[in-house]
């Protein structure tokens, strides 16, 4: 896959990143929330091998690691500098350079395939999709995040994101549907994230908006799907 294929990879800057700014610790802390519950919830019992696509320096599988250490936990990721400053910030977890349309492992494999927005990031999300069903067992769940389009569209226009940033980004109907396509059955598919740095009760409002109908005031997209 060629540098061009792969859009708004996460770099240095951005990890540090992680470590400072409110707004991306707490996205960070959401999406591992939102991956979190819907392992407890859907994973079937006992997970023994969990890949984490796009797992940039590895801090989301460091934790889903120590809420399920008896899993080998994989992490995939494009920007080999990320891969090594991962692999140095949690040499637990086995971090891979490698590219997620062309996986290296063999079918029905991995109890549990984690997306967490990088699937607007690659050239053909469609054969991400398909090699995250190849290497999951029969069973097995994909956990898939990605920004909904509207306002990541928004957020292009008033300079909060390059306008490069991302390949595709797809709504949560058109996931849905490549999901099916791909022969998943559907789980889970709803909206989240109504503030960008987190507010009180937000569980609570969020299910309010949904319940009235004004999920499309929130900024991410979950997908859950069993293989």
């Amino acid at each position: 896959m060629s540098k061009l294929d792969r859009k708004g990879l996460m770099d240095m800057e951005y990890a540090r990143g992680r470590d400072t700014k409110k707004s991306l610790k707490y996205r960070l802390w959401r999406r591992t929330h939102e991956v979190l519950s819907a392992i407890n919830d859907f994973a079937e019992k006992p997970i023994l091998n969990i890949i984490d696509l796009g797992a940039a320096d590895g801090r989301m599988l460091d934790i889903i690691h120590r809420k399920y250490p008896q899993a080998h936990c994989l992490g995939i990721e494009y920007n080999q500098e990320l891969v090594n400053f991962g692999k140095t910030k949690f040499p637990d977890l086995e971090l891979i350079q490698g590219d997620i349309q062309s996986l290296d492992f063999p079918d029905n494999f991995f109890d549990v395939v984690i997306a967490t927005a990088v699937i607007e990031h690659v050239s053909d999300p469609g054969k991400a999709i398909r090699e995250a069903k190849r290497v999951l067992k029969r069973k097995g769940i994909l956990v898939l995040t990605s920004p909904d389009p509207f306002w990541e569209h928004i957020a292009t226009m008033v300079g909060h994101l390059k306008d490069d940033q991302h390949n595709e980004v797809m709504n949560l109907d058109q996931l849905r549907d490549l999901a099916l396509e791909t022969g998943y059955t559907i789980l889970v598919a709803r909206k989240f994230m109504l503030s960008p740095v987190g507010m009180p009760f937000e569980f609570s409002i969020e299910r309010l908006f949904s319940d009235l109908n004004l999920n499309f005031m929130m900024a991410n997209q979950l997908l859950v799907a069993r293989c």
